[in-house]
């Protein structure tokens, strides 16, 4: 006796809804690509009970007539593909013919389906699996999917299902991801009865994204247009100050079709490199127009993953057309929403730090007397360093308790100056700490990272030199022998070219020796077999790690070489780095994507003293 046996289309089709249904999401999913495909230009999704009780997708699309309402429940039946050519190319959204017989097969489903030449529509209801009853019935032209009951008849799959309010969420994403994917279709989602998404018709992917995403979040976001190989990438990216701690907004279109493709990611980590912190993701909707012949969507049992034939090629155009749009961003930029103001002793404000230690707060009747720089008040000496206080690094700058107040709405976020000029004509009135610089702007009260800016400047001339080939070198009065290990020696050897673009001036000198005659203009500082190390071991590090390792060495170079902390500056050093600063292209952040720049405005500084909120001032002209 044979102990293989095929399957009964029953026990396959169950199979089959295990790796096509993971949950309601996934039949909403399906459903509303199976709507979009037939042509729909609006769709309803309905659910109960986070879809477990009811999913209902009513769209007005092409319809069925009879025959095609009963073929579609069939395994592998589908109106999209018919040679073995096709699956090389396919430009819809569902290909299989898998999704109807595998829900039908774990659930209540009942089918209502009507073209616009019939006079009646098609009505088929199945029962886990079992065609119950076919028969004509009266309905608008589209069709009407309703599926009761997901998982009743395996309650060893159901009982994985999360609770009604997770599975609601899932589905709210779902309908939101084809929503952004399709502006040109209009969506609507009801969740026991009650409207929670809603988006028209718009031709302008836009307004859908303000619709779905909220104003705001599109305020803080750029378009993005941009055409290469044959490769067309257009949407819009955040700015880099405007962040999520994760990659849930980063939602990616592959023509039409939802999709994760890590290459794209990757494309976008390396636009953003240097501009935002590790382990933030700015959010994005970008969409990929592209031959289907150069995409795979046939890699996942959920077309959850797209694969490019030219993944290097697709990562590179999603790169530069994102670097496009953030190289003609203004300054700028939100910053997170500062913590809320601490109760605690004020601290008094010196050019070159501030104290931490509480001091008494009285008022005093003082003489009248013109009004001084603080640069010019005399210096008091730095105190010893004191047990940090969370309160106080959140807030350095605090004011002594008064009489409660009422709580107010949290201030805004402090914004950056809106223009480089702004940041060359800062006032600069004094430094904190030897390491932040403040200033008067035309918004308010500015905080300049003096380490950060130098390593913003360092970072973009060295780059801007090396990828000109341009790089200003100094010579070494005496050139230096550097003996290094055979591993490092032959990565040198290797990369000879790259550090003569990053200005060294570096030839081999018999086995592991290597002569340094010159270094980077922009460190001549440094020892030569240090820094020449040291730049070693950032190529290593940055080994594997894409196809721009270079950017990375000179992020490296850049912060290890930029003044130290706690360096009091001159006056004419200070309005040189500003000067330098303003004219870089991205002032804001440094390489590591913290920011050089924070502005308290004048409206916030006076609602933190509790003052009556008046008018801003303008900018100066």
């Amino acid at each position: 006796m044979s102990l293989i046996r095929i399957l009964a289309t029953e026990v396959a089709n169950r199979i089959a809804a295990g790796e096509v249904i993971e949950r309601p999401a996934s039949v909403v999913k399906e459903l509303v690509e199976n709507a979009i495909d037939a042509g729909s230009g609006r769709i309803l999704v309905q659910t109960e009970e986070g879809g477990k009780r009811l999913v209902q997708v009513d769209d007005d699309g092409c319809g069925m007539d009879r025959d095609d309402a009963l073929l579609c429940l069939e395994a592998h039946a589908t109106s999209k593909i018919r040679e073995t050519a096709d699956v090389g190319q396919i430009a819809t959204l569902g290909f299989r013919g898998e999704a109807l017989p595998s829900i039908s097969s774990v659930s209540r489903f009942r089918l209502q389906t009507r073209r616009a030449e019939d006079q009646a529509g098609t009505e088929v209801l199945v029962e886990n699996g079992s065609l119950r009853d076919v028969r004509e019935c009266g309905c608008a032209p589209g069709t009407s999917i309703q599926v009761r009951h997901l998982f009743s008849s395996l309650p060893a799959r159901r009982k994985f299902l999360r609770g009604a309010a997770t599975e609601d969420g899932h589905i709210q994403e779902t309908v939101l991801l084809q929503a952004l994917a399709h502006p040109e279709i209009a969506f609507e989602l009801r969740a026991n009865g009650r409207e929670v998404l809603h988006a028209s018709r718009s031709s302008d992917p836009g307004d859908r994204i303000g619709m779905l995403m909220g104003r705001e979040t599109l305020a803080q976001m750029l378009p993005v247009d941009y055409a290469e190989d044959g490769i067309r990438v257009h949407g819009f990216v955040a700015k880099p100050g405007f962040t999520r701690g994760s990659r849930r907004e980063q939602r990616i279109f592959v023509n039409g079709r939802a999709a994760a493709a890590e290459v794209v990611y990757y494309g976008l980590r390396e636009a953003y490199h240097t501009l935002v912190m590790k382990g933030r993701y700015p959010p994005v909707v970008l969409y990929l127009e592209l031959d289907p012949v150069r995409v795979d969507v046939n890699v996942h049992p959920t077309k959850r993953e797209v694969r490019f034939r030219e993944a290097r090629l697709v990562g590179q155009v999603v790169g530069a057309a994102v670097r496009r749009a953030l190289r003609g961003l203004a300054v700028e930029a939100p910053s997170p929403s500062p913590p809320p103001l601490p109760r605690s002793p004020a601290s008094p404000l010196h050019p070159a730090s501030v104290a931490p230690a509480a001091v008494p707060f009285r008022l005093a009747t003082v003489p009248s007397q013109p009004q001084l720089p603080l640069a010019a008040l005399p210096p008091t000496p730095q105190p010893p360093p004191a047990s940090p206080e969370p309160a106080a690094e959140a807030l350095p700058l605090a004011v002594p308790p008064a009489a409660p107040v009422a709580p107010t709405a949290p201030a805004p976020a402090p914004a950056l100056p809106g223009a480089r000029e702004e940041i060359a004509g800062l006032r600069v009135m004094g430094t904190l700490q030897g390491t932040y610089l403040v200033a008067e702007g035309p918004r308010g009260l500015v905080l300049v990272d003096q380490r950060a800016a130098h390593k913003r400047i360092l970072f973009e001339r060295l780059l801007r030199n090396a990828d000109g080939n341009q790089q200003p070198k100094q010579q070494l009065l005496l050139p230096a022998t550097v003996e290094l290990g055979p591993q490092d020696a032959r990565l040198l050897q290797r990369q000879l070219d790259t550090f003569h673009a990053l200005g060294f001036g570096v030839e081999p000198f018999g086995g592991s020796t290597f002569l340094v005659s010159a270094v980077p203009a922009s460190l001549p500082d440094q020892d030569a077999g240090v820094l020449l190390r040291e730049m070693l071991d950032d190529l290593r590090e940055g080994s594997g790690k894409g196809d721009r390792p270079q950017q990375a060495r000179v992020a490296q170079a850049a912060c290890r070489h930029a003044i130290p902390e706690r360096s009091e500056l001159n006056r004419e050093e200070i309005r040189q780095l500003l000067t330098d600063l303003a004219a870089a292209e991205l002032p804001y952040t440094c390489p590591d994507g913290k920011p050089v720049v924070i502005n308290l405005a004048y409206r916030d500084l006076e609602k933190r003293f509790g003052k009556r909120t008046g008018k801003e001032p303008e900018p100066e002209s």
